[in-house]
């Protein structure tokens, strides 16, 4: 099995280019949240409450084991779930949802104390909830950007496959501040998992996640553009079916294109199957056939900025703190630079969420 991961990083602009699909109506949902499926159908994970005060950002992470899921909602807990429609629900205010499967970096005890529920609770950038060195060792399960409601089946006969004796961790996002606001001043998040019976399953699907680090969006640079790619280390061709990207508000266009694993090159402006200029409510497109993938090939992705000036309680020193303490080389100057990092108001994102079938050997990460 051919494995590559290639990273780029260019400050070059990147033309506008068309024809990506529109995202899909989802189905209807009420807005106070999900009702679970009904036992034997699936499970439901849910969060409760998140209290978010003025000025905060939230960042919690909630761990879940599939097994004690599956018994709890009358399902055999000695054999996998096969996820086959994924429905969540978040009210507003919330920067994002992911759910990631759990490998080597197990949740502490703390984290599965019944006291605090399963969950980190991470303030304005702290704990273990925000260290990006963990999403390498956290294949992704599922992902939602947007205030509201989301509904996706996949193809028919595609499931992703959720072994008995693996974690999900649920990390949840939610901001108060001034770009974004949580206006009750909580946040809450719903997640329904579909079963699949095993006779019906004809694909296992696979998940990709890149993360591009190396990002400076500087005063005196204020318009930089950033790629990458990230190959799924398939010897065979693979079907996209859903993906979105992920940024700040300097963020301004995001761009993701079937790629040959070898190029540094951007590709054709045919080849161009996702774009996205909403950096608040991402585009998440889903389609049977988004693209097709050669053998041996990736997924190329483009990010454009903006800089503006920092909000007053964050400041050019407080952007210069964190680039000095973090990202900045010996060869660069302190430039009130948004870097890579996880809190809105000061730090910049350039992230990849790829679904696929047929899955490749091991789960696909590029960090």
């Amino acid at each position: 099995m051919k494995r590559l991961a290639l990273f780029f990083a260019a400050a070059a602009s990147l033309a506008l280019v068309a024809g990506c699909p529109e995202e899909p109506e989802p189905n209807p949902i009420p807005d106070e949240g999900l009702e679970p499926p009904p036992a034997g159908q699936g499970f439901q994970l849910t969060t409760g409450a998140q209290p978010v005060g003025a000025g905060e950002e939230v960042q919690n992470c909630y761990f879940f084991k599939v097994s004690e899921l599956l018994e709890a909602n009358g399902l055999d807990p000695a054999k996998p779930l096969n996820l086959h429609h994924v429905q969540a629900f978040q009210n507003e205010g919330s920067h994002h949802m992911n759910i990631f499967r759990v490998r080597s970096i197990p949740p502490t005890e703390d984290a599965l104390d019944p006291e605090v529920q399963r969950t980190y609770l991470d303030k304005n950038g702290t704990g273990p909830c925000f260290k990006s060195s963990n999403w390498a060792d956290w294949p992704l399960v599922a992902n939602t950007q947007i205030d509201g409601t989301l509904d996706w089946e996949f193809p028919e006969g595609v499931a992703n496959v959720l072994q008995p004796d693996e974690w999900l961790m649920l990390q949840s996002h939610y901001v108060n501040a001034t770009t974004q606001a949580t206006p009750e001043g909580s946040g809450e998040v719903f997640v329904n998992f579909w079963h699949l019976p095993e006779a019906d399953v004809v694909h296992e699907m696979g998940t990709l996640f890149a993360t591009k680090q190396q990002i400076r969006v500087c005063q005196s640079n204020p318009n930089p553009s950033f790629f990458g790619g990230c190959q799924f280390g398939s010897d065979d061709p693979v079907t996209i079916v859903g993906a979105n990207g992920h940024y700040h508000s300097r963020g301004k266009k995001f761009e993701m294109f079937t790629w040959d694993g070898q190029s540094p090159e951007q590709p054709a402006a045919s080849d161009m199957f996702y774009e996205n200029i909403a950096w608040d409510e991402p585009l998440m497109a889903m389609d049977n056939e988004l693209a097709q993938v050669p053998a041996n090939g990736g997924v190329f992705y483009t990010c454009e900025f903006q800089w503006t000036p920092p909000e007053a309680a964050v400041g050019c020193e407080g952007l210069n703190e964190w680039d000095q303490t973090k990202y900045m080389t010996p060869e660069e100057q302190l430039d009130c630079c948004y870097t890579f990092g996880p809190i809105v108001e000061k730090n910049e994102h350039c992230n990849i969420f790829v679904y696929y079938y047929p899955k490749a050997e091991g789960d696909v990460s590029c960090i």
